[in-house]
């Protein structure tokens, strides 16, 4: 994968979600939308360390909060899924935490 491919990506649910990869360093539009950090590994494969959603992509950084846990898992790679619905956003970024149980939403 390459940024700014699509991939797909399937919760615990059985859904799958559309995202985006850009590079961690992106600047974007004011929308809404759920996010997953990750980094970049060996054959074009990601590891993922975090879920989220924000009502503004604009905004940054993500999960304020989170940046020294994205920091140290090396994260280069944001995906990103528009959604302005604010109880669907938090509906898929549930799911998708439980799928993959990211390393810094654990924390």
């Amino acid at each position: 994968m390459a940024y700014a491919d699509i991939t797909t990506l399937t919760g615990r649910s059985g859904a799958q979600y559309q995202f985006t990869i850009y590079p961690r360093s992106t600047t974007f539009a004011p929308k809404g939308g759920v996010y997953i950090m990750g980094r970049s590994d060996a054959d074009n494969r990601y590891a993922f360390c975090y879920v989220g959603h924000t009502p503004d992509f604009s905004v940054r950084p993500f999960a304020r909060d989170k940046t020294g846990c994205f920091d140290q898992f090396r994260a280069n790679s944001i995906f990103i899924l528009d959604e302005e619905n604010p109880s669907r956003r938090a509906e898929i970024t549930e799911d998708l935490i439980a799928a993959y149980a990211p390393t810094c939403n654990t924390l």
